[in-house]
């Protein structure tokens, strides 16, 4: 026969183990996320699911590390967008005319995806997200750098493909940021 504490030690493992199994699990809908501990959410992909907003229940998962909302037709972000453990945000392929600033507030993002979208610019607070390695915004209509992106010491790569830059502005941002390789397209003669 069992004792308690033999009983309680196994439960305390089997909870643990449960645990640690949620971390690698990747939650594929709303729904799926739904039916475990919001603790337990800390991989959700969102991705290819016809969105033109972020569900409201996102905001449960307080620790939400990776966050993939890629191809979808989100066009902004609510205002109380922040996790604290967010490490890998995936807004790719979207809708966003404008660099959501409250993203700037999520300031333990390491990957930032946010090519292939309408945004025009970079707002400053972009130098907040000081943990920041891999900044891919490829493909958007963006025409100037803030320089607060020389605050940036952890990143490590920034994909600016698909963009139109005269040497002088890729020369410009070379010397800016030698510690970041960055992906340019052939330069312009156009005047930026």
């Amino acid at each position: 026969m069992r004792s308690v504490a033999d009983i309680f030690l196994i439960s305390s493992i089997f909870i643990v183990s449960i645990g640690f199994g949620q971390r690698s699990r990747i939650f594929t809908s709303m729904d799926e996320a739904l039916t475990v501990h919001p603790d337990s959410v800390y991989h959700l992909d969102l991705s290819k699911q016809k969105l033109t907003v972020i569900p409201s229940e996102i905001k449960q998962f307080k620790n939400l590390q990776h966050l993939d909302l890629s191809k979808n037709k989100i066009t902004a972000l609510e205002s109380d967008f922040i996790f604290s453990d967010l490490r890998i945000l995936d807004l790719s392929k979207n809708k966003l005319e404008h660099f959501p600033e409250v993203i700037c507030q999520n300031t333990g993002i390491r990957n930032l995806f946010m090519g292939k979208n309408d945004m025009k610019e970079i707002p400053e607070c972009i130098g907040n997200l000081q943990n920041l390695i891999v900044l891919d915004i490829w493909y958007n209509p963006i025409d100037d750098l803030p320089e607060s992106m020389t605050k940036l010491r952890n990143l490590r790569s920034l994909d600016l493909s698909g963009l139109n830059f005269s040497k002088e502005f890729q020369k410009k941002w070379t010397e800016l940021l030698p510690w970041v390789k960055i992906e340019f397209e052939s330069a312009c003669d156009c005047n930026n």
